[in-house]
């Protein structure tokens, strides 16, 4: 028997993954609620058929005389249940039985009462590939079903089921089963079999099997059937056609370090090794969104997400570039090369700074910073005194000189207004700092810094 199929989850307690799904069908269950359709979805090996028979389990388990949250599964309707051979919990294959003459045959029996238990369960597998026609046949008893039956429809594409056929259901979206609870299952599985494996082959095989905690059990059962004695990292990465995270490093360190032959080469060792160029581009691809997190989490500071970015967005472009390409190694190296040749990113403030040139702040940011300068006291002074001199000193650029203080203008018509009102601008300072001299001055003028200003939405910062 494969190890999928033996520790196939027997009641709801052993169930893993899917929290929100088996607290949702418990507490139905105990509270006696029970939908008389539902709707399990999600990729595939992550419970819904195992899900929807631990709830015919509950329904119809002979230990106690009523539904039950989890059902003992010891009793003879359990193991019947478990075995596929319970009278009353009918399986279908949907993609063997899609016509609309299974589905008239489903409507005359749901008339009938249970012959053994206290509810009719009906699981139909794969529901998205019945016919529009049998969905269309099914309406109205899924809209008024008998009291005694439970249709569970399971499916790994829900948008293919007409809206119609799914608002008559309670659906249960299943998700992909994380990593670490894959490696924690497979580790309590390998203790009970025996199975001498390196623990990072565990996690390779858990990586591997994306979400699929059945994908992962098979795997297992291969690398058990193709091994000798103790079961390797490398003999997974062999046999699974995978590739070393340290070989991906190495090639993105010589993809940054614009070493083309190198990267290249890297590249021709990796394709060499029973790995498929499909298979690269998606292990890269998903290497590459890892580095990307990791930097933007700041748990490595080794390159800046910018230009992961931009290596991201020509890595996707790559993948459905080679897809239904006839010569695919060649893109796939031209795109490796173009990568090594891709410009890194460059901080506008970095070009700007030898320009003493910041982004404009916001009132809060400028109500924040400490302490105020003779501007901001000439701004308050004047918001009361006289619009006009406020408007000046807020586009003039400030000098302090001991005893002495120069405002400077860009243009010609704020520099003669400001020589107009020179003797209240002098009464000011004299209040506020006892300044004896004031002068006002011309500001020479960069025209490509003033376009980049008025173009970028920048301003000068104070000296």
């Amino acid at each position: 028997m494969s190890l999928a199929v033996k520790y196939r989850p027997k009641n709801f307690n052993e169930h893993i993954g899917q929290e929100h799904i088996v607290k949702a069908l418990k507490r139905a269950l105990r509270e006696k609620r029970i939908s008389q359709a539902y709707l399990f979805s999600g990729p595939r090996g992550v419970g819904k058929t195992t899900t929807a028979r631990i709830l015919a389990k509950a329904l119809n388990c002979e230990s106690f005389n009523d539904i039950i949250e989890n059902p003992c599964g010891t009793c003879s309707s359990c193991k019947d249940i478990e075995n596929s051979r319970h009278i009353d919990v009918i399986e279908i294959d949907g993609a063997s039985n899609r016509g609309i003459d299974e589905v008239r045959q489903i409507r005359e029996n749901v008339k009938f009462l249970p012959v053994r238990g206290r509810y009719k369960v009906y699981i139909i597998d794969e529901v998205h590939m019945l016919t529009i026609e049998a969905f269309n046949a099914l309406l109205k008893t899924l809209e008024e079903p008998p009291k005694h039956v439970v249709f569970i429809f399971a499916t790994t594409d829900p948008q293919k089921i007409p809206p119609t056929v799914i608002s008559r259901l309670q659906r249960y979206d299943f998700k992909p089963i994380s990593i670490f609870e894959i490696v924690q299952r497979m580790n309590e599985i390998i203790r009970i079999e025996n199975i001498e494996i390196e623990e990072k082959a565990i996690e390779e095989i858990a990586r591997r099997s994306e979400g699929s905690l059945r994908d992962a059990l098979v795997l297992l059962d291969q690398m058990r059937m193709f091994c000798d004695g103790r079961i390797t990292y490398k003999d997974v990465l062999n046999i699974l056609g995978s590739i070393e995270r340290e070989k991906l490093e190495n090639l993105l360190k010589e993809i940054f370090s614009r070493n083309v032959n190198k990267a290249l080469s890297i590249l021709n060792d990796i394709l060499q090794k029973n790995v498929s160029i499909l298979d690269f581009i998606r292990e890269f691809n998903e290497f590459l969104f890892d580095v990307f997190k990791e930097v933007l989490e700041n748990r490595r500071k080794d390159y800046k997400k910018e230009d992961l970015m931009l290596i991201l967005n020509l890595a996707l472009e790559m993948e459905s570039s080679i897809r239904y390409s006839i010569t695919p190694k060649m893109w796939l190296e031209f795109f490796i090369s173009k990568m090594c040749f891709m410009p890194k990113t460059i901080e506008i403030m970095n070009i700007l700074e030898n320009y003493n040139i910041v982004y404009k702040k916001s009132e809060n940011e400028v109500k924040e910073d400490k302490p105020l300068t003779l501007k901001d006291k000439l701004l308050d002074y004047f918001e009361k005194q006289n619009p006009i001199i406020l408007g000046l000193i807020s586009s003039s650029e400030i000098l302090e000189e001991e005893n002495k203080i120069k405002f400077l203008f860009n243009s010609e018509y704020t520099y003669n207004s400001a020589k107009e009102y020179i003797d209240e601008i002098k009464k000011a300072l004299n209040l506020l700092y006892n300044y004896k001299e004031v002068e006002i001055l011309m500001k020479e003028v960069n025209p490509i810094v003033e376009k980049l200003i008025n173009e970028l939405g920048l301003v000068r910062e104070e000296s």
